[in-house]
C-alpha cells in the first residue's frame, strides 16, 4: 500500500497548480447594469445593437474602398498582425514545453591513444617479456591496438514532472498575451478605421469650402469690376476701388490654406492605405458630398459597450497573463523533478550496433534552489505588484471606456444641433446678402455695407459647411467609442470578453 501512495503521489501534485485562480474584477457594477449609456437620452439615440461596419451605414463609395483598403493593407496593421502571430506561436512552444521531449543521436568518433600510454603499455611487455616472451610480445602489440574507432545511435527523452503548475501556469499566460495581442489588433483596426473616416470627412468638407471660398471670390471679382465700371462714370471714388480689391484679395487668400490643407488629407489617406503621396489625388479629385448619416444612430447598453471595446479586451487579458505569472513565481520555492531516459548502442564498428551493444539509463533529476538569498521571493513580490497594477490599469480602460463613449454622445448632439443652427444663419445670411445687392444696384447702399453683408454670407456658408463636417467627425468618433470597425470571426459578440 506504501508503495502505490508513493507511486500515485506524482499524479496527485500534478493536478497541484500554485497561485491565484484568474477572476475577473468587476468595475463600474451600477453603470454596467444601466439599461442605457448616461448620455444616451440628450443625444437622441435608438437603444439597439450597432452595425460592426459602421462606414456601410454612411453610403459612401469612396468611404467604404478607404476603409477597406485600410484594413487590408496598413503598414501599422501589418506590424500588429505580425505581433500577433508571435504571441500566437510563443503559446504554441509554452504548450509543447509541456510534454516529453525526444530526441535521436547518433555518431561516430576515431579515437587515438596518446603516446605516453603507448610507451607505457610496451614498457610493460617488455618487463612481462623478460619471464613470458610470448605474453610479452602480446602486450606490446596491443600498444598498436589502442587506436580505435567508436560507434554510437540511440534515443534519449526527457520530461518536467510539473508537479506545482510552473508550467501550465506558463501556458496560461501565453495564451492570454496571445488573446492581449489579438485585442491589440482589433484595436488598431478601430481606430484606423475612425480615422481614415473623420480624414475623409474633412477632405470633402474642405472640397465644399474651397468651393464657397471661390464662389465668394468670383462674387468679388464682379463687384470690383461693377465698382471700377461706377468710377469710370464718377459714380464712386478710388478708395471705392481699392476696398472691393481688397475684399478680392482676401477671399483669394482665405482659399490658399484650405487647398494645402485639402493636399495633406489626401496624402494622409494615401498613407492609411500603404499607399504612396499622390496616389488617390485622381481618384478623389471629383467634387462630392459628405457622407450621408444615417436617420436613427444605434447605440446599445453599457455591458455590451465594454465586451465589444478591444482596448478592454485587452487591458483584461494584460490582467489574466500578469496573474499567471504568480503560479510561475511561486513554484520557485518548490523542487522541480524532471524524468531523463536514454538508450544507446555503441560499438567498434556500425555492424555491431544493435540490442547486445545497447544500453539503458533511465534517471530522475531534481534542482532545488535551497539558498537563493531572497531571490526568489522578490520575484514573487514582483509578480504580486504587476497584477496590482494591471488590475489598477484594466479598472482604468473600463472607466475610460465608459467616459469615452458618453462624451462622444454629447458632442455628437451638440454637433448635431449647431447644424441646425448654422443652417438658419445661413439662410438669414443668403436673403441679407440678396436684399443689400439690390439696394446697392439701386443706389440706396454703400460699397462698404455691400462688401460687409458679403463677408457675413462667406462666414455663414464656411460656418454651416464646417458644422456639417464636424457632424459627421462626431458621428465617426462615437462608432470608435463604441468599439466597431474591428474584424473577426465573431466581431459582434467576442469570446474572449465573457470570461
Amino acid at each position: 500500500m506504501r508503495l502505490g501512495a508513493l507511486a500515485l503521489l506524482p499524479v496527485l501534485l500534478a493536478g497541484c497548480m500554485l497561485g491565484p485562480d484568474y477572476v475577473r474584477p468587476e468595475v463600474a457594477r451600477d453603470a454596467l447594469q444601466a439599461p442605457s449609456l448616461h448620455r444616451a437620452g440628450a443625444a437622441k439615440v435608438i437603444a439597439t445593437p450597432p452595425a460592426n461596419r459602421w462606414w456601410d451605414e454612411l453610403h459612401d463609395a469612396e468611404l467604404s474602398w478607404l476603409v477597406d483598403q485600410a484594413l487590408s493593407n496598413s503598414p501599422s496593421l501589418r506590424a500588429a498582425g505580425g505581433r500577433l502571430r508571435a504571441a500566437r506561436e510563443l503559446s504554441a512552444q509554452r504548450r509543447a514545453e509541456r510534454l516529453p521531449q525526444v530526441g535521436a543521436m547518433a555518431g561516430g568518433a576515431y579515437v587515438q591513444a596518446p603516446d605516453a600510454i603507448k610507451d607505457s603499455v610496451r614498457g610493460i611487455g617488455d618487463e612481462i617479456a623478460a619471464g613470458d616472451p610470448q605474453t610479452g610480445q602480446a602486450v606490446r602489440n596491443a600498444a598498436d591496438d589502442l587506436d580505435t574507432d567508436i560507434y554510437l545511435a540511440g534515443f534519449d527523452a526527457s520530461w518536467e514532472l510539473d508537479l506545482f503548475g510552473r508550467r501550465r501556469r506558463a501556458v496560461e499566460q501565453s495564451l492570454a498575451e496571445a488573446e492581449a495581442s489579438e485585442a491589440e489588433l482589433a484595436d488598431a483596426q478601430v481606430q484606423l478605421a475612425a480615422e481614415v473616416g473623420q480624414v475623409y470627412a474633412n477632405y470633402r468638407g474642405l472640397q465644399a469650402r474651397i468651393e464657397i471660398a471661390r464662389r465668394s471670390a468670383d462674387a468679388s471679382a464682379q463687384a470690383l469690376a461693377l465698382t471700377e465700371q461706377r468710377r469710370a462714370r464718377g459714380a464712386a471714388s478710388d478708395l471705392e476701388v481699392e476696398r472691393a480689391r481688397g475684399q478680392l484679395q482676401q477671399n483669394q487668400a482665405t482659399q490658399l490654406p484650405l487647398e494645402a490643407q485639402r493636399d495633406a488629407a489626401l496624402d494622409q489617406l494615401a498613407l492609411m492605405i500603404g499607399r504612396e503621396p499622390g496616389a488617390l489625388d485622381a481618384r478623389l479629385a471629383a467634387a462630392a458630398p459628405l457622407p450621408s448619416l444615417p436617420a436613427q444612430v444605434k447605440v446599445d447598453d453599457p455591458a455590451s459597450l465594454i465586451r465589444r471595446r478591444p482596448d478592454v479586451r485587452q487591458a483584461e487579458r494584460a490582467l489574466a497573463g500578469s496573474n499567471a505569472q504568480i503560479g510561475q513565481a511561486l513554484s520557485a520555492y518548490f523542487p522541480q523533478v524532471s524524468l531523463f531516459g536514454s538508450i544507446a548502442a555503441v560499438a567498434t564498428s556500425p555492424g555491431d550496433l544493435g540490442p547486445d551493444s545497447a544500453s539503458t539509463l533511465v534517471a530522475p533529476f531534481l534542482r532545488w534552489s535551497v539558498l537563493d538569498f531572497g531571490r526568489v521571493r522578490a520575484q514573487v513580490a514582483q509578480a504580486r505588484a504587476g497584477t496590482e497594477a494591471r488590475t489598477a490599469a484594466y479598472e482604468g480602460t473600463v472607466l475610460a471606456a465608459l467616459q469615452d463613449a458618453n462624451t462622444a454622445l454629447s458632442n455628437y448632439g451638440a454637433a448635431r444641433r449647431q447644424v441646425v443652427v448654422a443652417q438658419q444663419a445661413q439662410a438669414s445670411a443668403d436673403r441679407s446678402a440678396s436684399l443689400m445687392d439690390q439696394r446697392y444696384k439701386a443706389g440706396a447702399a454703400s460699397l462698404i455695407d455691400a462688401l460687409d453683408v458679403q463677408r457675413q454670407q462667406l462666414t455663414a456658408h464656411d460656418n454651416a459647411a464646417q458644422a456639417q463636417v464636424q457632424q459627421v467627425v462626431n458621428y465617426i468618433a462615437l462608432q470608435k467609442s463604441l468599439g466597431l470597425g474591428w474584424q473577426g470571426a465573431n466581431a459582434a459578440q467576442p469570446a474572449t470578453a465573457a470570461r
